[in-house]
Formats: C-alpha cells, structure tokens, sequence
C-alpha cells in the first residue's frame, strides 16, 4: 500500500484529487489539505511515500516542499501552470500533471512509483523483480486489475477500449493504446501497427508482413512500423548468434 497526502489550495481541485486517490485501492491517503504548512508537519512526522500537490501556493508552494524533502518522498505536482514542468523534473519529480487532468493521467502518474513497492495488501508474496506490472482499469469489472506483463501476449485497440490478450484471459479497459504503449518497458514490448503492440517473447514466426503470436495469433505489420520492427529482429538475431 502506498501511503500518500494531498495538498491545494483550492478546495474543489483538492476534492478531485481526494476522488481520484479513494478510487484506487493501492493508495491510502493518509491526510488531504488546503494548507501546505500542514504538510509539511505530516512529511515530518509521518511515513509518506507520495505527495500529491499543487505548485502555485501561498507561503510555501509544491515546488518547496520537494527540495525540502529532497528524494525521500516522491511527488506528482498539479498545476494549471506548464511553466514549472522543467523546474518540476529537475527536482526529480514523479510526474507533472496539468489541470484539468482525467483520472486515467492521474493513474499513468501513480504507476510510475518504484516497482519494488507493495501496491496492493495480498496474503501472498511480494512479486519478484522478474514480474513487472501495472495496474489497469478493467471495464466491466469495476476494479482495477494487475497485469504481470510476463503474462500479456499482445495488445489491441479495438472501437471503444483496449484489449490486453494475456495467457489465460482477456482485458477490456477504456485506456488508449498510446497510453498503455508508455507504461511497457520497450525492450520487451513493440507498437507494430497502429491498433497493435505485441510482446517480443510470445513470438513464435514472422510470415511476410504478419507476426505470429503462440504459433496460433496472427498480427499485421503496419508499413510504419515495419522498418524499425524487423531492423529489432535483426538486431536480436545477431545478439543471439553472437552469444552461441
């Protein structure tokens, strides 16, 4: 469970990110305030790893609270302002979020916490460095799922969601495929068409301008994927010639 605090000074976008937090079971907000001397006093007194803030605020704004609390703490800073983005990541911010942001942004920010983290209170052991993961929306579902991405074989766009094909089922969630395209690490996952990515481990054959996936899934190559897609196959085959 990640333990987090909210800070803005302004009530109602306090109200949203308050919103946003209690609809994601691995976040457990520990304080919610308009005032960031308040803040300050719980980073000092309690076990947070992660504070929602906003920049623009009197006395003391996001941006001073992260050097105050150098790296020990990671920060998602809000803000209608897009000056402060470089200022932001200079100081080794988590994300930077422009108001007003969905709560699918704001669930693209929280996955990028460490993955040695514990998001999610199981009776079962803590996932080995091998398995990475994100979470997901899965519609229809009213939840959020994990999706070990060892498991996940390909993704597709489809009219009005996604699917993510994993090993033993099927995944529907209203997230686009660009966004899920940002959270896979690339050296295992490809975007090969513009409604496709695919995993590089569950291909079994190339056959023309078709990936087959488990010997039984067949993907189109897009014409503006292909180049880079086979110039990483060719890469791959020497690297694996090379280790014989």
């Amino acid at each position: 469970m990640i333990n987090c605090i909210a800070v803005d000074d302004e009530q109602a976008a306090l109200d949203i990110l308050v919103d946003y937090i209690s609809e994601t079971p691995f976040l457990n907000l520990v304080a919610a305030t308009t005032n960031p001397m308040d803040a300050v006093g719980i980073l000092q007194a309690q076990d947070i790893d992660l504070v929602f803030t906003d920049i623009k605020m009197p006395r003391i704004n996001g941006l001073n609270l992260a050097q105050l609390f150098d790296r020990r703490v990671k920060f998602v800073m809000t803000t209608g302002y897009q000056d402060y983005a470089l200022k932001g990541f200079e100081l080794g911010v988590l994300d930077y979020l422009v108001k007003p942001f969905s709560y699918d942004r704001f669930l693209m920010a929280v996955n990028k916490m460490p993955l040695q983290m514990t998001l999610i209170d199981e009776p079962v052991a803590v996932p080995t460095p091998h398995e990475e993961y994100c979470f997901v929306k899965a519609d229809g579902k009213g939840k959020f799922q994990k999706i070990l991405f060892k498991d996940l074989r390909y993704i597709e766009a489809q009219k009005n969601y996604v699917a993510l094909h994993l090993q033993e089922e099927q995944v529907s969630t209203h997230l686009s495929i660009s966004d899920l395209e940002k959270r896979l690490p690339a050296e295992k996952f490809m975007r090969v068409h513009r409604s496709y990515i695919v995993a590089f481990d569950k291909i079994t054959g190339i056959e023309g301008e078709q990936i087959i996936i488990d010997k039984t899934t067949k993907i189109p190559i897009g014409d503006s994927y292909a180049e880079a897609f086979f110039a990483i196959v060719q890469d791959k085959t020497l690297s694996k010639e090379r280790e014989k």
